[in-house]
């Protein structure tokens, strides 16, 4: 039996060096193709992003063509040169609901086919044990990023003491009245919002219903007015405003603050903050691309995305979370709704019930 043991570890040994062997080398392989290609067109939100510097610091003879732009701006951009007969795009972060109009136009390729580093590879590394993904086949756009909203709730914190409150419809049974909500039909935190709403199963449809017909909500476009009224005590409770307004306006010693629901009875809402990556498909760099998006996943890139802005508390949890803001990070314990799910992305039935509540509450 000790003869048969041996051969088994043996054999066991070599296949885990044989495995190591083969990511190395194709590590290797993939890093000295990408040189040659020398670059990578990255279309993206914004144009001055630290981890990009630190990518290019890591890997000297690869070079990040940054294509900037908003969400749309890029995706036309895109689609034209594709027409056009020009495949200029390689990796694509395009914000949260963008990518999707590529994932349908089937311009994307596979994420996990980009791989290598066991360590991105590793799903146990990421939160709830797995890769998140926007899309229905959970394959093309990968979510990196889920940290809690700071954009749902908020309040007057001289009139109101959020630890009297653990649940959504404590708002309308308590603050009718006194509630301004930013305007679902105009797009932003206001539809965002109003969709975590919408696709929450203890809120849903009735709620928004009710919110919009029965609470004498007031509706805003403009995020620091909403604030500013919140502030005077005007109304004493805002939903679905811009969180870091909401907190810059409390560091200037205004009486309004973020309402931590986490531990809610309905949850908070969970967002990927624009982290969202896709790999296009003809991509001209797809070594280059691979390299990238190796990097953006490891341990290195999510710790250097975190850093950005101290609002990205990044989907792998076996990294440090002290660069992220105390209200934005997930905890133990707390209930948390994603609002990067392909079923929640539907904003069609949300708008015909807000634009037939609004119309009945006038």
């Amino acid at each position: 039996m000790r003869p048969l043991r041996f051969l088994a570890a043996l054999l066991l040994f070599a296949a885990h060096a044989l495995a190591a062997d083969s990511w190395q080398a194709e590590w290797e392989r993939t890093k000295a193709a990408a040189e040659k290609e020398g670059e990578l067109a990255y279309y993206t939100l914004g144009d001055d992003y630290n981890y990009i510097k630190e990518f290019e610091r890591r890997f000297l003879r690869i070079k990040v063509k940054i294509v900037p732009g908003r969400g749309v701006e890029l995706l036309s951009r895109i689609m034209a040169e594709r027409r056009a007969g020009k495949y200029l795009a390689d990796v694509a972060h395009l914000g949260n609901t963008s990518p999707y109009s590529l994932y349908q136009a089937k311009a994307l390729q596979p994420m996990p086919s980009a791989f290598i580093l066991p360590e991105v590879k590793d799903e146990s590394k990421w939160w709830q044990g797995r890769h998140h993904y926007a899309d229905p086949d959970r394959r093309y756009i990968f979510v990196a990023v889920g940290s809690v909203s700071s954009n749902i709730v908020a309040c007057n914190t001289n009139d109101v003491n959020p630890d009297e409150m653990n649940s959504y419809w404590d708002i309308l049974d308590k603050w009718k009245g006194k509630i301004v909500a930013m305007d679902p039909r105009g797009g932003g935190y206001g539809r965002s919002g109003a969709r975590f709403v919408y696709y929450n199963s203890q809120l849903g449809p009735n709620y928004l219903r009710r919110l919009l017909t029965e609470s004498g909500v007031a509706l805003s476009r403009e995020y620091r007015q909403a604030i500013n009224w919140v502030a005077a005590k005007k109304y004493s409770i805002l939903l679905f405003g811009n969180g870091d307004d909401i907190l810059q306006a409390k560091a200037q010693g205004l009486a309004i603050n973020v309402v931590d629901t986490s531990l809610w009875k309905e949850g908070a809402a969970l967002e990927p903050g624009s982290f969202t990556f896709a790999w296009v498909d003809k991509s001209p760099h797809p070594a280059a691309s691979k390299v990238f998006i190796n990097w953006l996943l490891s341990r290195d890139g999510q710790i250097e995305i975190q850093k950005e802005g101290e609002s990205n508390d990044s989907l792998r949890i076996d990294i440090p979370k002290t660069d992220v803001k105390p209200y934005m990070r997930r905890r133990d314990g707390g209930k948390y709704v994603v609002t990067w799910a392909p079923e929640v992305m539907d904003t069609d039935p949300l708008m015909k019930l807000v634009n037939q509540a609004v119309g009945q509450g006038k």
